[in-house]
């Protein structure tokens, strides 16, 4: 990987990866890129956690760490639970606050990919995980989100210094 990929570049490095990976491992533990102002080494760092709490240490941490590297441009690996907001709307579900994705019966698994940069351009999508009754996971086509979607949650936004709240 060059110096200074592009953030394309690094998404689509990222989401190749995701599927070697995943079809190597069968799981994908949470992982970073991130590619720091001025050429410096890129950081590769894995953020394992089991519950919500450690997970909000590990943000807290990349977050520092992003600051202090001064990191240009990040990707992130990471399995997780989403809900579509059509699946919503159409059920007639009462409007927010939703449960969260992992708590609501229509939620499916996926493998996000999310690549942002000090910008605040971004570009995100999933695979979903397709897990048969018999035989082995493996994840769907690669659905890249449309150019417009602003990204939300506690994994994004991590280039701007933390506001105290929830990200």
């Amino acid at each position: 990987m060059k110096r200074h990929p592009t953030l394309r570049q690094l998404f689509e490095l990222a989401r190749d990866n995701a599927v070697r990976i995943f079809r190597e491992q069968g799981e994908i533990t949470p992982i970073w890129h991130a590619v720091p102002e001025g050429g410096g080494d890129h950081l590769l760092i894995a953020t394992p956690w089991n519950n919500d709490e450690e997970k909000e240490m590990a943000l807290e941490a990349i977050r520092d760490m992003f600051q202090e590297m001064r990191v240009q441009s990040y990707v992130n690996i990471v399995e997780a639970w989403t809900v579509q907001l059509q699946d919503r709307v159409a059920s007639n579900e009462a409007g927010p606050p939703w449960p969260r994705p992992s708590e609501h019966p229509d939620r499916r698994e996926v493998v996000r990919v999310t690549a942002e940069d000090r910008n605040g351009k971004s570009i995100s999508g999933q695979f979903y995980i397709l897990r048969p009754e018999l035989g082995e996971a493996k994840l769907s086509p690669f659905h890249e989100d449309p150019p417009e979607m602003i990204l939300a949650g506690r994994m994004s936004g991590l280039l701007t210094p933390a506001t105290g709240g929830p990200h």
